[in-house]
């Protein structure tokens, strides 16, 4: 099914609207683990959207695993796990390589937030946890430590099917989720942080999606890769919104947005930084990769982000492919204040600025300071104004309403 119509997914136990491509150029917009959301606020600052646990469907078998559970091990519960089963795992410490074979699997951490630690040699030297099985969702886990003699250990090595991410933490590891290629697969990550991760050789990364259907990131926050991206994917569709996906101040990240893939690509509602560190001069590429040469399938828009670059040198946008890339309303933050897009690009409303225009660009503030040139500067486009802005690190509000609409992802609002 194309990305631009309207569809639901059916996720383990539950159907949930989803936001699409489609629905920010026009129709209904709703959230995936949450409820939707009211209208707007007019300078009033809401309540962080966070991940809220859905209640289990009453026909699922619950495991529960911790020292004092019948399975006191992942490995254990591993090998009893059944398509379909729930797995709750107890606050604590893993310290395992672990295979599920079953389908459908939901695993949730419970009574704070399980740590799984990698141990010395990985499951086929692949991950901490493995997936053979399809479909499986992953809720309130911390994953730490996954190296691999390939360099390419991770916190989950996902195999086929359809992935769903939530709530967690994927830090230091060679990657922090790395996918196979399934061209019917659909991932999607949501209130998840991802920090440190990569190898160091520029061929692993915070979050490394394959030849996926679809990849979805939103409500997340991605930071200090080291010398990869912090987002790289080769799926054939991709949605990337209300993120902050913005890299250490000492860090080493190469692009912040890698999309290797020409197909149709929504990147909205964003703010994304790039530190002076950066090996690279490139914030978000696309059709870069292996696939660059394939005819477009789509098209990659740009919409509503707030992009910084400490580099003197900075390429906000770098279009690699044959097709016109639209890029509107965002703002191009940086020591000299300049907007460098390069490619075929379509490109109205975008504001360029310095740091001084910005409240505190040097520790992370990138809301606008009050006079600033993209204050009420937003243009007509087809594109629809984000209903969500990120929150510093992880979560979003709704985005506020305070007269005509900012360039850029954060609102600036004269009361605040």
């Amino acid at each position: 099914m194309d990305i631009r119509s309207s569809m639901k997914r059916c996720e383990p136990g539950r159907e949930l609207r989803r936001t699409t491509i489609a629905a920010l150029f026009g129709v209904v917009v709703a959230l995936g683990a949450t409820a939707p959301a009211p209208a707007a606020a007019r300078c009033v600052a809401s309540d962080l959207v966070r991940w809220q646990p859905a209640p289990y469907p009453a026909s699922r078998r619950v495991l529960q695993v911790g020292p004092r559970r019948a399975y006191r091990t992942l490995a254990a519960v591993a090998a009893a796990a059944r398509d379909g089963d729930v797995i709750e795992i107890d606050a604590g410490e893993y310290n395992e390589s672990v295979l599920f074979k079953a389908d459908d699997l939901w695993l949730r951490g419970v009574g704070g937030r399980p740590h799984l630690k990698a141990p010395a040699k990985l499951f086929m030297d692949k991950a901490i946890l493995v997936f053979r099985g399809a479909n499986p969702t992953i809720e309130n886990l911390e994953f730490s430590g996954a190296r691999a003699k390939a360099r390419n250990g991770a916190g989950i090595r996902h195999q086929h099917g359809n992935l769903t991410i939530r709530n967690s933490l994927f830090r230091d590891s060679d990657n922090g989720i790395l996918t196979a290629h399934d061209p019917q697969g659909v991932v999607l990550v949501e209130f998840s942080e991802f920090a440190r991760n990569g190898f160091g050789d520029g061929l692993s990364h915070n979050i490394y999606v394959g030849r996926a259907r679809r990849f979805e990131l939103r409500h997340s926050y991605s930071h200090g890769a080291k010398e990869g991206h912090l987002l790289k994917s080769r799926a054939a569709e991709n949605l990337i919104e209300y993120n902050w996906l913005v890299d250490d101040s000492d860090g080493r990240t190469s692009y912040e947005i890698d999309i290797t893939f020409p197909g149709e690509t929504l990147i909205v509602g964003n703010v994304i930084a790039q530190a002076a560190s950066s090996p690279n001069h490139s914030i978000v590429s696309y059709a870069a990769g292996k696939e660059k040469a394939t005819s477009p399938t789509g098209r990659l828009t740009v919409a509503y982000n707030t992009i910084f670059n400490s580099r003197n040198n900075p390429v906000f946008v770098n279009n690699n492919s044959t097709g016109t890339a639209l890029v509107v309303n965002n703002v191009f933050g940086g020591p000299r204040g300049r907007e460098d897009l390069r490619g075929p690009i379509d490109a109205s409303g975008n504001v360029a600025l310095d740091a001084a225009a910005f409240v505190a660009a040097g520790t992370g503030d990138f809301r606008l300071a009050t006079g600033a040139k993209a204050i009420d500067a937003a243009v007509p486009t087809t594109v629809r104004l984000p209903r969500y802005e990120p929150s510093p690190r992880l979560g979003s509000t709704l985005r506020l309403d305070d007269g005509r609409p900012d360039a850029g992802a954060l609102e600036h609002c004269r009361d605040r």
